[in-house]
């Protein structure tokens, strides 16, 4: 069985959070524990990976949605995705190449990644880099790319979305 970690949890990994979570489920395919790295943040006095876990919703990025109770907030990158065999990124692009550092090494050989983070960067000497092309090279995976003009809100919510897949 494959194990998925969601390396992401505003709006929009909580909302793949949401559906992966539930497929996951539904697929022997897949291993039914879904981990998903979570930036730790503070809401009211409490971690907002505690709040995850114990409420299965995420208030501050995407409240009043449930997140099923396989999907497990980790708040460090290394422990979510040590043995996860689909590593799906959505982070802002900003911080991409600090996440891909701290993983270097630390992932199975074997895995494989999805993208779902828009934009690109910089390249050293001029010119743009895909943000696929960053995964890949800092952490010698195969790995595709899912991105649409979809909100978060509307796949959370299950409304028919077809965004195209590019390997």
């Amino acid at each position: 069985m494959a194990s998925v970690c969601i390396i992401g949890s505003g709006n929009w990994g909580s909302a793949i959070a949401k559906i992966v979570g539930a497929n996951a489920k539904k697929q022997s395919r897949f291993a039914d524990r879904v981990t998903m790295y979570v930036y730790e943040e503070i809401i009211d006095g409490k971690k907002l990976t505690e709040i995850i876990n114990e409420t299965h919703e995420n208030v501050k990025y995407l409240p009043g949605h449930k997140i099923p109770e396989n999907v497990v907030a980790i708040p460090d990158v290394v422990q979510a995705a040590k043995n996860a065999d689909i590593l799906i990124f959505v982070v802002p692009h900003q911080f991409i190449q600090r996440i891909c550092s701290t993983l270097q090494g630390k992932i199975k050989p074997t895995a494989i990644g999805l993208s779902l983070i828009k934009g690109f960067d910089k390249k050293e000497g001029g010119g743009i880099e895909l943000i696929s092309h960053i995964i890949s090279k800092q952490l010698q995976i195969p790995i595709s790319v899912l991105m649409g003009a979809n909100l978060a809100s509307e796949v959370a919510d299950e409304m028919s979305a077809k965004p195209p897949l590019v390997r």
